[in-house]
């Protein structure tokens, strides 16, 4: 490898490894010194050891968090206040040896770790390692509680009453001590949705945190109390404050014995001894240290963007309380490890963030939040209390005891510490409001504010509680109990000859609320577009123009013998895949596919759908086996009771499965009560049974199938366990069902939904047979045709071409999304005109120049586009925003003006990385290649430099942001000064690009002529003019 290349690559792995070690503390790296595979993902237990252990708890955050959060730079003042406070005393902390292990909250616990220094290499042999010369060493645990002694008396000192300059606040701190056995452990390991590598959290445990828990209380603002355990080792040290009447046992620390001992030669001692830099990571253990680091943050550090990362943002907090777990027995450590793990998994699972697990006096304490990047979705809300549910059944199966509290709110999300030492954190009145629910929510039950109950979808139940009384609030708090509502609406074929689809049920949407007539109204609407791709291909494969009138919520007229079309999946059974993003239209075509079908070609429909939600194995075997079960009544008397029904026609053979059975009817157990182990063999049981009714069932009568798979907002579905769940059960399906249809068996036919498509052989038969419709969104015409029909306009009247061309760039045909535009229009921007009998007779638009579509977050189609936005890594991320900067094309030495420009030591290597996130963000259709605009000087002059050069060059790259959408919600993430910025550096960038070159070529060849200096030239010139005068 090159030279130059190789130190570019250390440089930035330099850079790298001094922002990571910040999020590691010292005794990792310790232990990593001492044996190489104890922080193997194996290792539980890391370090063992003895010393002192502080706790130290602040007051004031709360009021300045509360204080920043309504204004505008709240995130920047709240992190510039943490960095001052904290910088200052975590230098005083790393100055006394002590290792700050975990922030929690506004508290930090930190391990001073009772090292033997006489045996150290830097000892001098002549002070002991207390500091003070002629007294006796008092050994190496007095020592370490001697110490953590003096480093909290100089914090006081410092740092008491810390005036923040916000609105008056002050911080002050009051500290416990305590001391004994401590060992530090690492657990979960679990990948989070993001990212290959596993998460560990590493957390401290021992006597020494039940001492502090004790302590810490009974000390007020600007006190240190010490443990009697810590007490007996220093107290010939140390000067005892005022006596605690109440727990004489514990003493408050008033001072050093300056006789003796004084905290600056305690803190210079533990310097000149102080051997860890010798076992500091290097950039070699990279791979290790961002296993304890959350992975946006670690990207953010790559970047060099860390400081990014601190704003304030609307998340929801989880405080998880659990108990009945001894840590320190011989099987604590194995058990906290899956407790961790299935915890993991759990939060992993709803697209959430482990923030922090950590151990204290009163058990274990998780936090959890959901709404950190690149984990932003708009249900949020409804992901935390979901995942509440799934880790209450966690507890239930370690036989733990747990409390659950969440809240959701306006939160500074950041970084805290210095660059000495420092973790990502959340602080504010929501952090702190879970944390009082948790305390006050029974076992194993969860409690939530009201502002989580008013975000969350309809798929959750709040039972209202008695409001509490919260410390630092005048009213009281509303609090609601969470329940999972459990799917009661019956799937498939009804008794009334009605189609009962899955999607009537499905929570989110626009049409979420959506009687079943209104579905039916919006799958007219969308499928009379005889130009939409969509419904052409839906019915050159049906062999037959789209039907209103079979879409009018009544019961169907199912004929006596259906007439098949002459060619394709209904005429001979096969796999139909429905495929396209959320709002596209799947799921109208397969309602006019299945109700044509029925009608039509006597084909009986069975359904079965998972998401979006984990844990859904179960709702797809039931509702295959619900509306298997539909289109047996439909065709012959079965009893009204539907376990029975089952038994009628499936007892005799499967009666040792009719246990299973009755279970997944009856919904004997919630979601939250059975194991994934349960679940998978319940849907293989249902699976099993339906595909021996239906290939009885397909002797007489045509089946079609339909299967979908709801991804809502999930951002990264395909480490789901449940989208392989599936795609398992649709080739089961297709294999047992489809592929095996006879000669004598009528049509089998299975329609897939799904918003994207792995490598399936029932995927690949619809490629095959060319039966995968991929679809796309409307053009402008059709556009212009469903925004009539939307506004319910007379079939002479015209959308006005402002409006129909707006809405076509904003929503690229997308119908959902020309639905919410046209419902956010209506509200300032359209207006519509109606006739004498109240009809509307024509429609005219207004300022739609002035619409800023970024404002529209509560919309799916702009919300939805934030998360897409939040998700993208850190450099990709500032590309795009820097490019919705530029009105039109733009190169890559645009962009690297601002972040690497090429006339400050860059590098290729910084433009390749550059270049990267450009394709990336061109396969995800947010950036477009473009050719070079006519007019640009700039390449022209360049390309004939190239071209005069080197004929085979290639010519200057042009990019640009096309999709308005993406444009204005991407640009409204960006400040004005620093677009400014953006532009300046790329007009500067231009032309000295464009001059510069011309300039310091004159200049070569000036310097290549021979020089004369000017006192020779003079003298020269007198010479010649002599000679021709002589």
């Amino acid at each position: 490898m090159d030279t130059s290349v190789l130190s570019w690559f250390n440089n930035r792995n330099g850079d790298t490894l001094q922002g990571a070690l910040a999020f590691v503390p010292w005794v990792l790296q310790q232990s990593h010194a001492e044996r190489e595979d104890s922080l193997n993902e194996q290792e539980i237990v890391v370090h063992k050891g003895e010393g002192a252990v502080v706790f130290s708890d602040a007051s004031g955050f709360t009021a300045l968090t509360e204080r920043l959060a309504k204004r505008s730079d709240g995130a920047g003042l709240l992190s510039t206040c943490l960095t001052n406070f904290f910088t200052p005393l975590l230098d005083l902390i790393n100055a006394y040896r002590g290792d700050v292990i975990k922030f929690s909250g506004d508290a930090l616990t930190v391990y001073f770790p009772a090292f033997d220094d006489t045996k150290s290499p830097k000892y001098n042999n002549v002070v002991p390692p207390h500091g003070s010369w002629g007294l006796p060493d008092l050994g190496p645990m007095a020592t370490a509680v001697l110490r953590a002694c003096a480093c909290c008396i100089e914090i006081h000192k410092r740092l008491h009453m810390f005036d923040t300059g916000v609105d008056g606040v002050f911080l002050c701190l009051h500290i416990g001590i305590g001391c004994g056995d401590v060992r530090i452990l690492q657990v979960g390991g679990a990948e989070p949705p993001e990212t290959h590598v596993p998460r560990l959290e590493y957390f401290l445990a021992g006597p020494a945190l039940e001492q502090i828990a004790e302590a810490e209380p009974l000390a007020k603002s600007g006190e240190t109390c010490l443990s009697p355990e810590a007490w007996k080792h220093v107290q010939s040290c140390v000067v005892a404050g005022e006596a605690l009447e109440l727990r004489p046992e514990f003493h408050l620390l008033a001072g050093m014995d300056e006789e003796k001992y004084t905290f600056p030669t305690v803190k210079c001692a533990a310097q000149e001894n102080d051997n860890r830099a010798a076992q500091q990571f290097s950039s070699f253990h990279l791979p290790i240290i961002r296993r304890y680091i959350p992975s946006a943050v670690y990207k953010q550090i790559e970047c060099g963007t860390l400081t990014y990362v601190n704003e304030m943002r609307n998340i929801s907090v989880i405080h998880i309380s659990g108990m009945s777990l001894n840590v320190m027995s011989e099987t604590g450590p194995a058990q906290v490890q899956e407790l961790v793990a299935s915890v993991q998994k759990a939060c992993y699972q709803h697209e959430g963030t482990l923030n922090k697990f950590l151990i204290n006096d009163k058990g274990m304490l998780f936090l959890l939040v959901f709404g950190l990047p690149p984990l932003v979705h708009t249900d949020d809300p409804t992901r935390a209390v979901l995942a509440c549910f799934d880790m209450v059944k966690v507890f239930k199966r370690l036989q733990l005891g747990g409390r659950f509290g969440v809240a959701t709110g306006k939160t500074y999300c950041g970084v805290r510490g210095s660059a000495r030492r420092m973790e990502y954190t959340v602080l504010g009145d929501c952090v702190n409001l879970s944390v009082q629910l948790m305390r006050r929510a029974p076992k194993l039950k969860i409690l939530c504010d009201d502002k989580t109950k008013l975000r969350c979808s309809t798929e959750i139940i709040f039972n209202a509680m008695a409001p509490i009384k919260v410390k630092g609030k005048s009213a009281s708090i509303p609090i609601f109990q969470p329940a999972a509502k459990e799917a009661d609406g019956f799937v498939g074929l009804t008794s009334e000859m009605k189609i009962a689809f899955p999607w009537y049920e499905s929570p989110f949407g626009d049409m979420s609320s959506l009687t079943a007539g209104e579905y039916q109204e919006a799958v007219i609407r969308l499928c009379s577009i005889n130009s939409w791709q969509g419904i052409r291909r839906a019915c050159e494969m049906l062999g037959g123009d789209f039907q209103n009138k079979i879409h009018n919520d009544q019961p169907l007229p199912i004929p006596e013998h259906g007439s098949l079309p002459l060619s394709g999946p209904f005429a001979k059974g096969g796999v139909i895949v429905l495929e396209g993003p959320t709002g596209i239209g799947k799921t109208e075509v397969a309602e006019h596919m299945v109700t044509h079908a029925l009608v039509t070609f006597r084909a009986f429909p069975v359904f079965g759908s998972m998401g979006p939600r984990p844990g859904d194995a179960v709702k797809l075997g039931a509702q295959l086996l619900e509306s298997t079960i539909g289109i047996f009544r439909a065709t012959r008397s079965l009893p009204a009771d539907q376990f029975e029904a089952v038994k009628a026609i499936a007892g005799a053979k499967f009666s040792d499965k009719l246990p299973s059975l009755k279970q997944m009817i009856e919904k004997e157990g919630s979601k939250d009560q059975l194991s994934n182990e349960k679940s998978k063999e319940l849907l293989e049981t249902a699976l099993e049974v339906v595909v021996h009714l239906l290939t009885e069932f397909s002797q007489s009568s045509s089946v079609i199938m339909t299967l979908q798979f709801e991804y809502g907002t999930s951002l990264f579905p395909k480490k789901f366990e449940d989208q392989t769940i599936f795609w398992n059960a649709v080739t089961s399906l297709y294999n047992r069902f489809i592929k095996s249809q006879p000669a004598t068996s009528k049509p089998r036919v299975m329609i897939l939904v799904c918003r994207d498509r792995p490598w399936n052989a029932a995927v690949e038969h619809a490629m095959s047979t060319n039966t995968l419709l991929s679809l796309d969104g409307l053009d402008e015409d059709a556009i212009s045709q469903y925004v009539s029909s939307y506004l319910n306009l007379p079939p002479d009247s015209l959308v006005p071409p402002p409006l129909r061309y707006f809405v076509s760039q904003v929503t690229l045909g997308n119908p959902l999304h020309i639905r919410e535009t046209i419902d956010e229009l209506i509200v300032h921007h359209i207006q519509l005109n109606q006739g004498a009998g109240g009809q509307i007779r024509s429609v005219e638009a207004k300022d739609i120049d002035k619409v800023n579509v970024s404002e529209w977050g509560h919309t799916q189609m702009v919300g939805n586009t934030i998360c897409r936005l939040e998700a993208l890594d850190p450099l990709e991320s500032a590309v795009l925003k820097m490019s919705t900067c530029f009105v039109g094309a733009f190169t890559l030495g645009d962009l690297a003006a601002s972040t690497c420009p090429r006339w400050a030591d860059s590098t290729n290597l910084d433009f390749l990385l550059l270049f990267q996130a450009i394709r990336n963000l061109q396969h995800v259709d947010m950036l477009e290649s473009v050719d070079p605009p006519t007019d640009d000087l700039r390449s022209l002059a360049i390309e004939g430099a190239a071209e005069a050069t080197n004929p085979n060059a290639r010519k200057l790259q042009y990019f640009q942001t096309r999709n308005l959408l993406i444009r204005q919600v991407a640009g409204a993430m960006v400040l004005e000064v620093q677009k400014k910025a953006v532009k300046r550096q790329a007009l500067i960038d231009r032309a000295l690009l464009r001059e510069l070159p011309i300039k310091m070529a004159k200049l070569a060849a000036k310097r290549k002529q021979q020089h004369i200096p000017w006192y020779y030239e003079r003298e020269i010139g007198r010479h010649i003019e002599f000679s021709v005068t002589m």
